[in-house]
Parts: structure tokens; C-alpha cells; sequence
């Protein structure tokens, strides 16, 4: 099972920090422009597949550049509530705080197919060109009897106000 969740994880967590809101489209008080993240996945309890045993977990690190822009910003939430709304899942948001220094909250989400997942994110903006946070996801249900975690460190940073060839709501991964 492959999880390409932190490939993408600056446009991702800022679109899930746009779904915790109601319904601000205003981006956060960072520059526009290229960044680039690293992203420390740990997980654990993945069940069985072709590619790994059952229980099995570890640490991933990605590290991808995205380009974001003030209307990439609003177009991530425009379709992560287009995503919500078509999908089978059915999530609540919950102890939702932002200010101009930190993004939190909780996300609960049921899905037809007995899965039960709960995401907590907290991002810390430390400046207009960096910030840093950690999500945590567990999930339960048929496919995952004893379980599954994942948690990631986030650390990003602004490098350019030019995206270069990346165009504004991509990403792509940096090879160190």
C-alpha cells in the first residue's frame, strides 16, 4: 500500500486546513510561491499486501516542492468540498482554532465500508516562509483488525515567489 498522502503534503494540509474552516478562502499568512517540504511518515499496523506483512510499518521521508498561490489556495478548498461532498465517507470537523500563528484541528470521517478514521493536525506558521506541524491518523475497521497509525512531521519552507515549471496547486517530489 503505497501512500502518496505525503508526497503532496503542503497542498494537502493546507486544503484540509481549508475544510476545518467555514468557509474562509482567505490563504494563510504565508508568501505565495514555491515550497518545499519534508515529510516524515511513520506508520504502523498496515495489514497485509503483496508488498508488506501484516503489522508492518516503518519510517518514509518525502520531499516534494509545490507552488502555491492565492487562488491555488482556494481552488484546493473549493475541491476538497467537492471530493466531500461525492464521497461515501461521511466527516465531521471538530476544536477547529486558527489564528495568524497555528492551524488545529480534529477530523472524524465513517465510510461505507467500515472505515473509521480520526486526523489531527496541528501546523505552526512560524514565519511567512516557514512552518512546521504533525498530523496523526488511526484508522479502524474490517481491513484493519488490529488497527493502523500513521503519524508525520511536516517541516516547510518558501523558496520563491517564482514556481518555475511547477504550476500553482501541483507538486512534485525532490530526489536528495
Amino acid at each position: 500500500m503505497k501512500f502518496r498522502l505525503a508526497a503532496l503534503a503542503l497542498p494537502l494540509l493546507l486544503s484540509f486546513a481549508a475544510v476545518a474552516q467555514t468557509p474562509p478562502l482567505t490563504p494563510p499568512p504565508i508568501k505565495m510561491g514555491l515550497w518545499q517540504s519534508s515529510v516524515v511518515v511513520n506508520m504502523s499496523g498496515m495489514p497485509a499486501n503483496q508488498n508488506m506483512p501484516a503489522g508492518a510499518g516503518g519510517s518514509i521521508t518525502h520531499v516534494n516542492q509545490s507552488c502555491m498561490t492565492a487562488d491555488s489556495w482556494k481552488n484546493a478548498f473549493r475541491s476538497m468540498q467537492a471530493r466531500q461532498q461525492a464521497s461515501t465517507a461521511a466527516c465531521s470537523t471538530a476544536n477547529v482554532d486558527q489564528d495568524a500563528h497555528q492551524v488545529t484541528f480534529d477530523m472524524d470521517c465513517s465510510g461505507q465500508q467500515g472505515f473509521n478514521t480520526s486526523i489531527h493536525v496541528k501546523m505552526f506558521l512560524d514565519s511567512d516562509e516557514g512552518m512546521h506541524g504533525n498530523v496523526s491518523v488511526k484508522m479502524t475497521g474490517a481491513n484493519f483488525p488490529q488497527g493502523m497509525s500513521m503519524t508525520s512531521t511536516i517541516n516547510s519552507r518558501f523558496l520563491s515567489s517564482d514556481c518555475g515549471d511547477i504550476k500553482p496547486g501541483e507538486s512534485k517530489p525532490v530526489h536528495p
